[in-house]
C-alpha cells in the first residue's frame, strides 16, 4: 500500500528538515557544519531547481577531488536526497548509508538514519527501515529524535501489517506527551488497532464450513457469488454421482467421482483463498484508517 500514501510520509518527514533555514545551502541533517564551500554551491542550485541528475554529478566531483573532506559527507547527504527524489532508491539508500558513516557528531548521524529509514519504506525495505528506527529509538541521545523514531517506526509496521508492533511503538510514542489531544489520539488509535484484530476471518473456519457443506466457506467469507457457484456445482456432481451408483453404472460413477472430489477439493481451496483476499482487504483498509488518524501528529 506503500504507493502515494508513501511517498506522502516521506515527503513530511525529509521536509522537517530540509525546510529549515541553513546557512549557504545546508540543510537538515547537517547541524554543527561550517558553511558550504563554494564548489558545492552549484550542486545545491542544481538541487533547488530539481535537475538531480545534474547536481549529482556535481556532488560526485565534489566527492571525488574531496573523499575526506570536510563537507564530503554533507555531499553524500544532499547526493542521497537527490538519487531519492529521483526515486533511485538502491542508490539513494548507498548514499545515505556513507553519509551516516562519515557524519561528525551523533545527532546529526541519528537524523540522517531517519531519513534513511524513510527512504528505505518508500522503496518497500521495511524490516531494514524498521531496524534503522529501533537502533535511533533506543540509543539516541536526543528525545526529540526518539520520538520521530518512534512514530515512523509505528508507521512501518502499518505498511507490515504488524499490528501488535504498530500498538507498541505509538504507545510508546504517545506516551511522550502530555497534551489532552495527544492523548485522545492515542486512545483513538488504540481503539482502531482493537477493532482491526476483531475484523478479520478463520481461514481454518471458511475451510471446515466448505468441508461441511460446498460454498458456506466462500460465503462466510463474503463471496456469496463463488460460494453459491461452488454450491451449485458440487449438488450437479454428487447428483450426477450418486445417480450412476444408482444404477450400477460404476464406470461412469468413477469417472464422475474424480470430477465431483475436483470441484469439492477445490471449493475447500476457494474458501481459503476468499478468506486471504478478504484479511489483506481489512489489512489495507485498517492500516488506512489509523495512518489518516496519526498523520497530522507527526513530530516537528
Amino acid at each position: 500500500m506503500c504507493g502515494e500514501v508513501c511517498i506522502l510520509i516521506l515527503g513530511v518527514v525529509v521536509g522537517v528538515w530540509e525546510s529549515a533555514p541553513a546557512p549557504s545551502g545546508l540543510t537538515g541533517g547537517d547541524r554543527g557544519q561550517e558553511a558550504a564551500p563554494t564548489a558545492l554551491a552549484l550542486a545545491d542550485g542544481l538541487m533547488e531547481l530539481g535537475s538531480y541528475d545534474e547536481a549529482i554529478t556535481e556532488y560526485k566531483r565534489f566527492i571525488f577531488f574531496n573523499p575526506k573532506g570536510e563537507h564530503t559527507d554533507y555531499a553524500l547527504y544532499r547526493m542521497g536526497l537527490a538519487y531519492r527524489a529521483g526515486h533511485n532508491w538502491q542508490e539513494a539508500i548507498n548514499a545515505l548509508r556513507a553519509s551516516i558513516l562519515a557524519a561528525k557528531d551523533a545527532r546529526t548521524a541519528d537524523e540522517r538514519r531517519i531519513v534513511l529509514a524513510t527512504t528505505l519504506i518508500a522503496s518497500g525495505n521495511y524490516s531494514l527501515a524498521r531496524l534503522e528506527l529501533i537502533r535511533v529509538s533506543e540509543f539516541s541521545r536526543h528525545p526529540s529524535l526518539r520520538l520521530k523514531s518512534l512514530y515512523f517506526g509505528g508507521i512501518t509496521s502499518l505498511y507490515m501489517f504488524d499490528w501488535d508492533a504498530v500498538r507498541e511503538a505509538f504507545g510508546s510514542f504517545y506516551s511522550g506527551y502530555a497534551e489532552g489531544r495527544m492523548r485522545e489520539s492515542a486512545k483513538e488509535i488504540d481503539s482502531a488497532l482493537l477493532n482491526a484484530r476483531q475484523s478479520y476471518k478463520s481461514i481454518r473456519l471458511a475451510k471446515f464450513l466448505s468441508t461441511i457443506f460446498p460454498g458456506l466457506g466462500q460465503i462466510y467469507a463474503g463471496d456469496w457469488r463463488d460460494g453459491l457457484n461452488a454450491l451449485a456445482l458440487n449438488s450437479l456432481t454428487i447428483g450426477f454421482l450418486a445417480n450412476a451408483i444408482c444404477r450400477k453404472d460404476y464406470k461412469d460413477a468413477i469417472l464422475i467421482s474424480s470430477i465431483t472430489m475436483r470441484f469439492y477439493m477445490g471449493n475447500i481451496y476457494r474458501a481459503e483463498l476468499d478468506v486471504r483476499e478478504y484479511n489483506e482487504s481489512m489489512d489495507r483498509q485498517n492500516a488506512a484508517k489509523v495512518l489518516s488518524l496519526v498523520r497530522g501528529d507527526e513530530p516537528r
